[in-house]
């Protein structure tokens, strides 16, 4: 079958009907699905569904029912208007032909459809005959992009991400990516490729999106810049602060895509509700008026420029920069005149998302995410007007924005209004959760009971466990899926885990991962309960997937690093925190872990960044014995873990000395340290007279007690030899009144030590050497200095 763009239905207005080639293609472009016209193209399905070999035109023919039975599924759970459900319900219900049970068929490792899908019957047949087109016509890239759609619509109407779909997809991304380049349309290209970074990103697979986007905005020419320009963001700002801004810039390629009035020009897009707010201003005001203006950019790079912020927002971890930085991008989508619906709908509901945590604006967020479902039901928009460059625009089924929904009225406090969404949408789960925060619980094993009755699930028996702490309620569940539910076995663990039975816990969370290997949360809590039973080799296992899964979460970087500590694995244990810090750049516990891993594995550059960085993150912070490993062995040349020679570390070792000699001066050992690293003998002298000003002064009666006498004699001794050293041995720059001085403050130091540990009656056997030596060095030091007088 040759590639042909009206096929894929992106329904844009720049195609006109009478370019589609037959009477079909036009009916499916035209949006007019009907049941009786799907009983007559379905009856025809089953008659050759039996059949191995197909011909071109059978082919051609049941591409097109795939399509709109898809369409259709997607309407009725996805885009909306939802006015055509009821015929097509009844249509099924009435078709024998439709022998099947699509909510059991439709499973995956256990995962069942949430309770809200409608007609899964048509997504179901969707698939047997997309299925069914892949083994006659293998090369069809028509046919293999529709059963990546399929695929990734089939996994929104799952409640958990599950690994077989995820394998069905990977493969269809890894056979359609070599093939883009075919696509002679450069439109088309950039939306198969945003197609296939979409999927992957639906499976948190973040770096296999990235590359797709990158190869995608290089074969586009398409570069996006965030950069600073001054603006103010409030009504009274008087100063014009740096505030980021989008810039894109289009070559060549870019250029000829087409315009958005022409492919989404006869839509009225929804806009983002005002503000309303006395201080803040509805969007930053640039203090260039050229950079208030924003670019116009054509559909198919609007979608783009979501894909990438979903990207970004997946990849970086969760704080306040990372929402500045994602404020340009979501913008720039909010302020285009013409482009996609699902674009801006999908735009709009992120921003609630962003906007949901801040003071000042979730107010607006709750009423956007609320306007956003009404517009769902509502006949305002066309049918084709709904599914214009929806694949590329993260479709969620209604649903899931009813959540979305529900989470901003709780924040609100409007928690009685969330449960009855919740209850209404069957959101068995969060309904378990208002209850407990309205103190109802007693309500939500009610309501479970009540729900079972009409019809048991797996996951109301495991919420009735959950509800009541009876465990009997998870076997039941176990027994009821036929031992195929992964997330039972994750609720039997879950009870066990919270109660610390982790050894009880674990063998449930291996069953579950091993049906569905895609879940985040449980091989999390696999991890830390391996930790809390010392099953090194278990947590490390647990928390390397899980990082796979979640790349962003610090802790589970943290606790890997433990792990392999633990397994006596620590080089790899140094590049696991390396990748922790990414994530939170700000933990000293993280820095602290990183620098005492770099110590240890002789990566000496990272452990003085770590130390500089936890400086700066605590105010008095010192650590006497990494900072003795580390300056000695630069001081005395040791290799790093490269095999290289620190001497290129020379310089940041003294700067990080320098400011610990500024921030404990009073610590002795702080400035023998700073001593080793001197490149002269004068300024090695120079620091150890101040270090033995600094143990006298901290250490009181010193010369009382043995050992701390002992250390006085010793820095003494060095001082002095560095002192003498110094009178022949300096720098162009210290002059001759400089080691002059120096001798003089190691006379000094020698006679003051000296003269306290004669005044103690009692003598220390294990000292006399040592005093013996520090007097010798007294005369000659005290000698040099006459000769210097004299001259």
């Amino acid at each position: 079958m040759c590639f042909n763009i009206f096929y894929l239905c992106n329904f844009n207005d720049k195609i006109r009907e009478k370019e589609l080639e037959n009477e079909s293609l036009k009916r499916l472009w035209r949006c007019e699905w009907s049941p009786l016209y799907l009983e007559e193209s379905l009856q025809q399905w089953w008659e050759s569904s039996h059949r191995s070999a197909l011909t071109q035109e059978e082919i051609d023919r049941l591409l097109l029912q795939a399509i709109e039975l898809l369409l259709i599924f997607t309407q009725n759970n996805f885009t909306g208007p939802f006015d055509q459900l009821e015929e097509f319900k009844e249509f099924v219900k009435n078709a024998n032909f439709l022998d099947i049970n699509a909510v059991t068929e439709l499973k995956e490792n256990g995962e069942e459809l949430n309770p809200n899908v409608n007609i899964p019957e048509l997504l179901f047949t969707a698939r047997r005959i997309l299925q069914k087109l892949l083994e006659n016509s293998k090369d069809s890239m028509i046919i293999h992009w529709w059963n990546l759609r399929c695929l990734c619509i089939h996994q929104h109407i799952l409640d958990g991400l599950t690994s077989n779909l995820y394998k069905m997809v990977k493969d269809e991304a890894e056979w359609l990516l070599p093939r883009a380049h075919e696509i002679k349309n450069k439109e088309y290209e950039v939306l198969l490729l945003l197609e296939i970074a979409n999927a992957y990103l639906q499976f948190h697979r973040c770096q296999k999106s990235e590359e797709v986007l990158q190869n995608l905005c290089e074969r586009s020419e398409v570069n996006l810049k965030v950069v600073g320009f001054l603006g103010t963001r409030t009504k009274f700002q008087q100063k014009p602060l740096p505030q980021l801004c989008l810039q894109v810039e289009q070559n060549n390629c870019a250029n000829s895509l087409p315009l958005p009035a022409d492919t989404n020009g006869d839509v009225e897009l929804p806009k983002l509700l005002l503000l309303e707010d006395d201080t803040r201003l509805e969007r930053i005001k640039f203090i260039d008026p050229q950079h208030n203006d924003i670019v116009t950019l054509p559909s198919i790079l609007q979608a783009l420029l979501l894909t990438k912020v979903h990207q970004l927002k997946r990849s970086t971890p969760k704080d306040r920069l990372t929402d500045e930085e994602l404020e340009p991008y979501i913008q720039t989508l909010l302020y285009q005149e013409f482009g996609p619906l699902q674009v801006r709908q999908s735009t709009l509901l992120l921003n609630c998302l962003q906007e949901s945590n801040q003071r000042r604006t979730v107010e607006r967020s709750w009423k956007q995410c609320e306007k956003s479902v009404k517009l769902l039901s509502e006949n305002i928009y066309s049918i084709k007007e709904r599914f214009s460059y929806a694949f590329a625009s993260f479709l969620q089924p209604i649903w899931h924005i009813q959540l979305q929904l529900c989470e901003l009225l709780i924040s609100l406090g409007m928690v009685k209004t969330a449960l009855d969404i919740y209850l209404k949408i069957q959101a068995w789960e969060q309904v378990v959760t208002c209850y407990t925060i309205l103190e109802l619980r007693h309500k939500a094993a009610e309501v479970i009971h009540r729900e079972l009755q009409k019809k048991p699930t797996v996951l109301l028996y495991c919420l009735l466990g959950d509800a009541t702490d009876d465990p009997r309620c998870y076997k039941r569940a176990w027994d009821f899926s036929h031992q195929t539910s992964g997330k039972a076995q994750a609720h039997w663990g879950n009870y066990h885990f919270g109660r610390k039975e982790y050894e009880d816990a674990i063998p449930h969370y291996k069953q579950s991962v091993k049906i569905n290997s895609l879940q985040g949360k449980i091989w999390l809590r696999m991890g830390y309960a391996a930790i809390m039973l010392e099953k090194w080799e278990l947590a490390v296992h647990a928390y390397i997937t899980y990082t796979h899964l979640e790349p962003m979460g610090f802790e589970s970087w943290n606790n890997l690093a433990k792990a392999l500590i633990k397994l006596g694995d620590k080089q790899r244990a140094h590049k696991v925190l390396n990748e922790s810090l990414k994530c939170n750049f700000n933990s000293w516990k993280v820095w602290e872990n990183f620098m005492l891993v770099s110590v240890d594995t002789g990566n000496f550059e990272d452990a003085i960044n770590a130390y500089n960085r936890l400086s700066e993150l605590k105010a008095h912070f010192l650590d006497l014995e990494v900072l003795c490993v580390l300056i000695t062995a630069i001081a005395e040349g040791k290799p790093d873990a490269k095999g290289q020679a620190p001497e290129r570390l020379l310089k940041k070792a003294i700067d990080l000395m320098g400011h610990q000699c500024v921030r404990h001066g009073s610590e002795a050992k702080i400035w023998e340290l700073a001593a080793l690293l001197s490149q002269t003998p004068l300024k090695r002298a120079e620091k150890l007279v101040k270090g033995f000003r600094a143990f006298t002064t901290k250490e009181l009666l010193w010369s009382s007690k043995q050992p701390y006498a002992l250390k006085a004699l010793q820095i003494c001794k060095e001082l002095s030899l560095y002192s003498l050293k110094a009178t022949g041995d300096h720098a162009s720059d210290e002059s001759e009144v400089m080691i002059t001085s120096q001798l003089n403050s190691a006379r000094l130091a020698a006679q003051a030590c000296l003269r306290a540990i004669e005044k103690e009656t009692v003598e220390f056997p294990e000292n006399l050497q040592e005093l013996k030596e520090v007097r010798m060095l007294l005369e000659k030091v005290t000698e040099h200095i006459k000769q210097r007088a004299s001259k």
